[in-house]
Formats: C-alpha cells, structure tokens, sequence
C-alpha cells in the first residue's frame, strides 16, 4: 500500500473519531410535564422545547413580613425520543422577575433539581440579591443561578428512549426586618449531554 493510500485510511479514521465525538443525540420529546407546591397558586405554562424549555408563572410571589415570605413550585417532567446511549445534565438556570427590597432585606432564590429514579442525588442553583443601601430597590431582575458544582446526570438512555423523570424545584426566600416583595415571571434552564 502506498503512502497516499496510507495518508487516506488515517484521515478517513480520524474523521470517524471526531464525528463520533462532536456527534448530538436527538431532542427528546416533552410527554408529560406536572407540577406542586405553595408557590403554583395558578397553573404555569411551559413553552419551548426539551432544548430550551421556559416556564412563565403567574401569581408565584413571595412577601416579607407574612407568611408567605418563601414560596416553591416544582415542575416534574418526563420526555422521550432520545438517542440510546445519552444523558443529560442541567448546567444552568435563569430566572426573571420583579422585585422590591427595602434596606437590610434580601432575596435569595434556589433553584434544586433530580430524577426521581434517584431523589437523594441533587444539583443547587442559587442567586441572592440584597439590599445594604439606604434605598428601596423596585425593579425587573434577572437572577442566574450558580451552581454548586455537583452536576446531576439523567439515567443513561435505553432503547426505549425514555430520559427519566427531571424535577426541578424553584423557590424564593425573604429575609430582613423590613418590607420586601418578589414575583418571579418566568424560569429557564439550558442543559447539557454526554454520552454514557
């Protein structure tokens, strides 16, 4: 076999391992998604796709001093239509909403999300905002969590290509020892894949 003939066969094999390597699997499909919890006071609705998925609430807020100076909603949701051989992992959140805080008040949101095949196993997202000032603070805000590093991995897709069931828990926080108030109107989250 001559070299050209040599130089062919190692680009064709490289070019097989790259596309193996930067390959994508299919977006699942949403088949169900429910919800839970205090903060879920009107149905929210979901709009996108499994590739960016955005919850829009109504009523999910939180007031300082009462009682419902912390609020929460679940979403449970379960897809299928994905590639065999994949799983996914949330990387990120991004939450808008309005908020007021009077000095010494503070906002703290979380977002904690995991598979109901393994409950115990779960990823934090958290952004605060405070208030030090000597000014009210009355606007939108756009909270993006940080996460706590410890990245939850969907089970590993079968044949059947069924992606597992993703809950992800939302919920805010007051704190302070005057007036404060948050709505939050919308959620969103980006996720990531690797194959298993």
């Amino acid at each position: 076999m001559g070299l050209l003939s040599n130089l062919a066969l190692l680009l064709a094999a490289t070019s097989a391992v790259v596309a193996e390597t930067t390959a994508t699997p299919n977006v699942p499909k949403i088949s169900s998604i429910t919800f839970s919890g205090s903060g879920c006071t009107r149905d929210p609705k979901f709009s996108g796709t499994f590739s960016d998925p955005k919850l829009t609430f109504h009523d999910f807020s939180a007031t300082l001093p009462g009682k419902n100076q912390t609020v929460h909603c679940q979403a449970h949701l379960q897809a299928t239509g994905g590639s065999k051989g994949w799983q996914y992992a949330v990387k990120s959140n991004t939450i808008r909403g309005h908020v007021v805080l009077q000095p010494g008040t503070a906002l703290t949101h979380y977002t904690t999300v995991y598979f109901s095949q393994k409950p115990a196993d779960t990823e934090s997202f958290k952004d605060t905002l405070s208030n030090s000032g000597n000014r009210t603070i009355n606007r939108s805000v756009v909270l993006a969590g940080k996460s706590d590093g410890k990245k939850v991995w969907s089970p590993c897709i079968g044949s059947d290509g069924y992606t597992g069931m993703l809950n992800v828990n939302f919920r805010a926080v007051l704190t302070g020892d005057a007036k404060a108030y948050f709505e939050a109107t919308s959620e969103e989250w980006d996720v990531e894949w690797r194959q298993c």
